[in-house]
């Protein structure tokens, strides 16, 4: 039985690599890459493309879409300043395409990849639970303090639409740097908002910087905010504004 499994499925310019690197470790990568203009692949180990690095439940997740048993699974990776949604589900009710999305990077499978990706995840999956769910006591306890510096507790929350699950999942990295900020929302963008302070001063917070909801229709409210570190040193929002 092989320990390392890795396979990409090409399409004409878009392409996705599924790769568990051993047996033992609780996770998988999946990676979407695109074609480059003078005909090369984009290449993750040059930091190129989208890669996300999937737990046991996320692949269980997966699969539940794959199998047909729900319509889609959104997923969120929140990592030090970085937040990555991650989207699989059926391109139409015939469901003979998947879609799936990385960020920026989509790409759709049809048989007989679909089947082979199926296939794949399924085998790695049964791998896993056999392997990265047992071992002895030691190699656990060094494993559990690796994987405990890097992300946080697994979530998910469940709905029903047109009798099949909509699911969606969570991950945090523990690392994560934030701080409580005190604003107004005075616009929202699709893809962040312009915060004003009591002072008068405006910034634009992307969304993927904020970790807690909000009402953007509470416009004349200050409303306190879980940004990103980074994004508050980068727009250099005074001490006064951030909370205690």
């Amino acid at each position: 039985m092989a320990d390392f499994h890795t396979k990409t499925f090409f399409g004409q310019k878009k392409g996705l690599i599924l790769t568990s690197p051993a047996q033992k470790v609780p996770y998988i990568f999946l990676s979407c890459i695109n074609r480059k203009e003078d005909g090369s692949w984009e290449k993750p180990s040059k930091k190129e493309g989208k890669t996300v690095r999937l737990s046991i439940e996320e692949i269980i997740c997966i699969l539940e879409v794959l199998k047909k048993k729900s319509a889609n699974w959104r997923g969120s990776h929140v990592f030090k300043e970085r937040k990555t949604e991650i989207y699989v589900g059926w391109e139409s009710e015939a469901r003979e395409a998947i879609r799936i999305k990385i960020g920026d990077y989509v790409k759709k499978l049809r048989f007989p990849n679909l089947t082979l990706f199926i296939l794949m995840l399924e085998h790695i999956l049964s791998e896993k639970i056999e392997f990265a769910t047992s071992g002895t006591f030691d190699a656990k306890e060094e494993e559990k303090s690796d994987d405990e510096s890097q992300y946080g507790v697994f979530s998910e929350h469940i709905t029903t639409r047109d009798g099949l699950q909509i699911i969606e999942t969570t991950e945090y990295g523990v690392s994560v740097d934030t701080l409580e900020i005190s604003a107004k929302i005075k616009v929202e963008s699709p893809k962040a908002l312009l915060i004003t302070f009591e002072s008068g001063a405006e910034f634009w917070i992307p969304k993927s910087t904020i970790h807690n909801t909000y009402d953007v229709s509470q416009k004349k409210k200050l409303q306190k905010l879980l940004v990103d570190k980074w994004i508050i040193e980068k727009n250099k929002i005074n001490n006064d504004y951030i909370q205690e």
